[in-house]
């Protein structure tokens, strides 16, 4: 059985969100108080209300939840409204589970079972006594009715169905009256035939909450029906009773081996080796004063000590994976809230590669983890076999798919800066903005995985880290490599890379300037919708026109400042006009009009001068510009000119990552160039 969907409404702070699960380890990732474990809670409430396992299960898990009272007396009060996040509509959960064949298997030769159990259903005799408490009406000819009917459908579709096998679960609870509904019965009542085939030591459904508090000295150790009970309520209505039971959970696998050590040896090793490496169980036995120990060896000094000593996070750990292994039945479903908790980032990037390798396939189980631990979404994100949710709002649940890099690193940032630091423990790689972050991002994936990309807004903010991390690499200060990447903006800067901070600036003004290859540009924008193009010829003269438009630009500041008589005479608007001349006369106007204590200046002469230097610079640079105009005009302008001069609707940012998108699938000449140049920055 697997949870292949979920969908979430109105349910504490989820508004609506949506999960696809098809894997066997699914993730879900987002920042703190988001609502992870609320979606794990929802699964949880929909099992204890629609489904439950025993008669108590209801109410212990609306009573962990906050909505209702542990005392019996008090049971009929239910704060439905404690449940919704808008208490003036329902809260609505609904569950799709697939049935494999061997489930199927089961559920037929149980027809008669579910037949008697909607006919409990039906009559609201959903207590503990069971099919006793049914005796005397399906003795009656109405109730020999009723279930020969019932029988006749359940066995007609469970002939029909057909692996896998598709069933729905809905719970729907109205905060105002406080009533609690499902849709089709047949569904709850599958699964909790299933569920009653187990043994009270297995379930298939079980929950690790996040708040683990493992008690420390002696624990009670039981064994009998009293054991059995408080097992089974441990699975789901009373999870965080897991945390209790580690010495009783050793001691029950021990028991149910035949007394046998070795599976429980097997066991151990199987966590140790490949988790907590350097440490193996030593056995068990009964202390002096007469308490239980479980005995660890420390491999590497042979110190042997108690398995109280080791820490919460390394308990957790043996704990939650001997659960997994010996209590949920094949097909079932784990819940696992935080598993890092209390965890070392090493071990917690191993995590999810073991439950795939060693939990996975030995009982054909599903996980669904919540988690805000980069190094578990790095795990994930390696992996085929998973799935990766990113709840990024209330009404925002956004599957990651493979390199959907946009997704991942939106993630990431949103994890928080220690986090990401930790996943992307290559090192940083530093840009000048947003777009920088988003062009390189959508582009050259595979060049940055393992870096962490920082946008840090303008090349004096970059020039002014690159020497304080430099400083800190002489102070011996640096363990891990950071690259500096930002424009050329016609100003080469004279900084050297250094083994630790390393300096790429392009050979060309700006990021864009690699975008702008007209044949790109065009089909982009024509598949975008904007129809007044015209020809490709014409698009690429218009292009190449509006790239010449800004040699004008460039020669009249380089003559301005050739022929400066103060800072404050220009202003960048002149410089924009299409002419020399115009600009002359612009600037001009402005000397004239402008009082100061120098000898009053001669603007018809200035302004001869001025043109005069222009069309000389201009003369010489014409023939270059025209040959390199992708690579000396500004890109980002030329960007911005489309949106003018075209009828573009398309954001600019979108616009941009599109163009690298299209540039990486057509493996283009300046996106290679773009990815050779990352590459031997960062020396992969």
């Amino acid at each position: 059985m697997h949870i292949t969907k979920l969908r979430i409404q109105n349910f504490r702070g989820l508004a609506d969100v949506e999960f696809q699960f098809d894997q066997p380890v699914n993730v879900i990732v987002g920042p703190n108080a988001i609502g992870k474990t609320t979606v794990l809670e929802a699964v949880r409430l929909t099992h204890a209300l629609v489904m439950p396992r025993y008669f108590q299960e209801s109410q212990q898990v609306l009573t962990s939840l906050g909505v209702m009272s542990p005392h019996a007396h008090l049971a009929n009060y239910v704060n439905v409204q404690g449940l919704a996040r808008d208490a003036s509509q329902e809260v609505r959960i609904r569950l799709e589970l697939h049935l494999d064949e061997n489930e199927l298997s089961v559920l037929r030769e149980s027809h008669e079972e579910i037949a008697i159990e909607q006919v409990r259903g039906q009559l609201g005799r959903n207590d503990d006594s069971g099919q006793l408490a049914l005796t005397q009406y399906l003795s009656s000819d109405d109730g020999q009715e009723r279930l020969a009917s019932i029988s006749s459908d359940v066995q007609s579709a469970l002939d029909k169905a057909s692996t896998p096998h598709r069933i729905r679960i809905d719970l729907s609870l109205h905060p105002t009256s406080g009533r609690i509904a499902t849709g089709d019965p047949t569904g709850p009542t599958l699964v909790k035939i299933l569920e009653r085939r187990c043994k009270p030591s297995q379930a298939l459904f079980t929950y690790f909450p996040a708040d683990r508090a493992f008690p420390s000295g002696e624990t009670n150790i039981q064994i009998g029906s009293a054991e059995a009970n408080h097992q089974i309520q441990s699975h789901l209505g009373q999870a965080p009773n897991k945390y209790q039971r580690l010495k009783q959970t050793i001691v029950n696998s021990l028991l149910l081996s035949g007394l046998d050590t070795q599976p429980l040896q097997d066991d151990f090793s199987r966590i140790f080796d490949t988790l907590l490496p350097g440490k193996k169980l030593d056995g068990l036995s009964v202390t002096p004063v007469g308490t239980l120990n479980v005995s660890i060896r420390d491999t590497a000094t042979d110190n042997v000590f108690d398995i109280d000593s080791m820490s919460s996070g390394e308990k957790g750990l043996i704990l939650t994976f001997i659960l997994l292994w010996r209590t949920l039945a094949h097909g079932g479903i784990a819940l696992i809230d935080e598993p890092e908790l209390h965890l070392n980032p090493a071990v917690a990037r191993r995590i999810v590669t073991f439950i795939c390798d060693s939990v996975v396939p030995d009982a054909s189980v599903q996980t669904i983890i919540c988690t805000h631990s980069s190094e578990i979404l790095g795990a994930a994100f390696d992996r085929s076999d998973c799935t990766i949710h990113h709840l990024r709002a209330p009404n925002d649940a956004t599957r990651i798919y493979d390199r959907d890099n946009d997704e991942v690193f939106d993630a990431l940032r949103r994890l928080g800066t220690t986090a990401a630091d930790s996943l992307f423990a290559k090192g940083t790689v530093f840009v000048e903005g947003d777009d920088d972050s988003a062009i390189l991002e959508e582009g050259f994936f595979e060049q940055l995985a393992g870096y962490r990309v920082t946008g840090l807004g303008g090349r004096r903010e970059i020039e002014k880290q690159i020497r304080t991390l430099q400083a800190a690499e002489k102070a011996g200060e640096l363990d891990r490599l950071h690259c500096f990447i930002f424009d050329l903006d016609r100003a080469p800067a004279a900084i050297q890379s250094t083994p630790f901070v390393r300096v790429l600036q392009w050979d060309r003004y700006c990021l864009e300037n690699y975008l702008i290859e007209p044949r790109e540009l065009y089909d982009e924008l024509r598949e975008r919708g904007v129809t007044d193009l015209g020809s490709r010829g014409g698009f690429t003269q218009a292009l190449r026109a509006a790239a010449q438009e800004q040699l004008n630009e460039q020669v009249a500041r380089d003559a301005y400042d050739s022929l400066r008589i103060a800072d404050h005479y220009a202003r960048r608007e002149d410089f924009e006009l299409p002419t020399f001349e115009e600009i002359a006369n612009s600037i001009a106007a402005r000397m004239d009009a402008t009082t100061d204590a120098l000898e009053k200046l001669d603007t018809a002469v200035w302004r001869h001068d001025f043109v005069q230097e222009c069309r000389k610079l201009f003369d010489a640079r014409e023939s270059d510009w025209a040959d390199n105009w992708k690579k000396l005009s500004n890109g980002k302008h030329l960007i911005d000119g489309l949106y003018n001069q075209y009828t573009v609707s398309y954001p600019k940012h979108k616009l941009k990552r599109a163009l690298i998108r299209r540039m990486k699938e057509q493996a283009t000449e300046d996106w290679t160039l773009v990815s050779t140049k990352i590459a031997r920055a960062l020396d992969n």
